[in-house]
C-alpha cells in the first residue's frame, strides 16, 4: 500500500489544480468567486468580482481589482496583450484588430 501511495505522490507532484464552488471574502479586499478552477496559478471563474472600498488612507475611491465572467478574463487578457505588443512594435494592425484593441483598452484600463 505504501508503494502505491508513493507512486501516486510521485506521479501527481507537479499537478497544480484547485477547485472552489463558492468563496466569499469580507476582509480588506472584499469580493466573491462562483465556480472557480485554478490551474497553473491562473483563476478561471464562472463569475468573479473583487474590489476595494474607500477607506480614507490608501484607497481613495472604489477600485475593481479583478473580475471574470464565463471564464473569459484570461482569454481576453491574452488577446489584449498580443494586440498591444503588436501595436507597440509597429506591426500593421487590420481594422478589426484596431477595433478589438480599442474595446479591450476600455475593458482593462
Amino acid at each position: 500500500m505504501k508503494r502505491l501511495l508513493e507512486k501516486i505522490s510521485w506521479g501527481t507532484r507537479r499537478w497544480n489544480y484547485e477547485f472552489e464552488l463558492f468563496n466569499l471574502q469580507l476582509n480588506s479586499q472584499p469580493g466573491f468567486n462562483l465556480f472557480t478552477i485554478i490551474s497553473n496559478h491562473k483563476d478561471y471563474s464562472l463569475l468573479s468580482f473583487k474590489f476595494r472600498l474607500p477607506n480614507k488612507t490608501n484607497v481613495k475611491s472604489f477600485v475593481i481589482d479583478g473580475w471574470d465572467i464565463l471564464f473569459l478574463y484570461n482569454h481576453l487578457w491574452k488577446q489584449y496583450d498580443d494586440l498591444s505588443d503588436n501595436e507597440l512594435w509597429g506591426m500593421d494592425l487590420s481594422l478589426w484588430d484596431k477595433i478589438k484593441l480599442h474595446i479591450l483598452n476600455k475593458v482593462f484600463n
